[in-house]
């Protein structure tokens, strides 16, 4: 930017950068087809300076990275509202899915499906199984303290291979820091033939699911995503804290994305002097046990943690509105 407050670009190399991205012009088209976390993994995708930034900025030039439609908080939250109020979250079958668009994504309900990831060829596996079937694959684990930088760019990353980092989450911790996270990182093409999508959701409105893998501690804080999603659970048990949409006023948001909201609050532990509202947040507490799938309606808050060594694939339905708004 020049002194007169007016952009200037020009070739060359910054003396000074925040970031250096560098690629092979063979791999560009990886980068369209929304590849990033694999090339980076690899080492073809070469990023100095702000590792966030630079996937956050390499996922951007997907060509599907831009949706065509916004999403409305206030009509997902009057839609929340009209439900009568949760006392928990129901378990059941996966019902026929006129009834499930009916009963729980138009009205925008949450529920855990017991019967669809035990269909799954990944469902059987364990934490031995996936090292010695997928031990080579090339991951990007988050490390250091990602629960304060959540749903920015400043996380820490490091590069290893699926093996290394179940090594690594074995050995003894060494300060206050969270364990190493391998989270939201896009399926493997290794592992991507071993799942299936829900019956509710579809590739072309979805694209490539992510995997979470991590240790007993391993946190994503409390927030919302403007788009259905749902969360398998493969191995590992995950402890979930939700609260309704209409409930964002009593949990302090804030954002830096159109498709998530933060929330500046901890429900967990809750400062009454800076968020004094909380006190009148209602939240609603479930246990995602092996082989269960939960149904998280756009608009709902959720807070994660696992609570052994843990395996999730989580799908987001991104390339079109949710259902309660359709």
């Amino acid at each position: 930017m020049t002194s007169e407050g007016t952009f200037e670009v020009k070739r060359g190399r910054h003396a000074q950068p925040h970031l250096r991205i560098t690629l092979a012009a063979t791999d560009y088209q990886e980068i369209l087809s929304g590849h990033v976390t694999q090339l980076y993994a690899s080492g073809r995708l070469k990023l100095e300076g702000n590792l966030g930034l630079g996937l956050s900025l390499a996922r951007m030039l997907s060509a599907r990275a831009a949706t065509d439609w916004f999403p409305d908080r206030q009509r997902i939250e009057e839609i929340s509202a009209r439900s009568a109020p949760l006392e928990r979250i129901e378990r059941r079958d996966m019902p026929p899915l006129e009834v499930f668009l009916r009963e729980y994504a138009r009205a925008c309900r949450p529920v855990i499906l017991v019967d669809v990831v035990r269909t799954w060829d990944v469902g059987a596996l364990s934490p031995e199984q996936l090292k010695a079937r997928f031990g080579a694959l090339r991951v990007v684990p988050r490390i250091g303290d990602y629960v304060a930088a959540a749903f920015t760019s400043h996380h820490t990353y490091a590069q290893l291979s699926l093996a290394e980092y179940l090594d690594m989450i074995q050995a003894p911790r060494v300060g206050d820091a969270p364990p190493p996270y391998l989270g939201n990182n896009a399926v493997p093409d290794g592992l991507l033939g071993s799942i299936q999508y829900p019956p509710f959701f579809v590739p072309e409105t979805c694209g490539r699911p992510n995997m979470w893998l991590g240790p007993a501690g391993t946190i994503t804080p409390l927030h919302r995503d403007l788009v259905d999603n749902a969360l398998a659970q493969v191995f590992g048990r995950k402890q979930l804290l939700l609260y309704p949409p209409e409930q964002s006023r009593f949990l302090y948001t804030w954002s830096n994305s159109k498709l998530l909201d933060g929330a500046k609050v901890d429900p967990d532990h809750p400062d009454p002097r800076q968020y004094p509202l909380f006190e009148q947040a209602r939240g609603l507490e479930c246990t995602l046990e092996p082989g269960e799938l939960l149904f998280i309606p756009a608009g709902w808050f959720h807070k994660v943690r696992s609570l052994s060594l843990s395996l999730s694939i989580s799908f987001f339905k991104l390339y079109e509105p949710p259902t309660s708004m359709i």
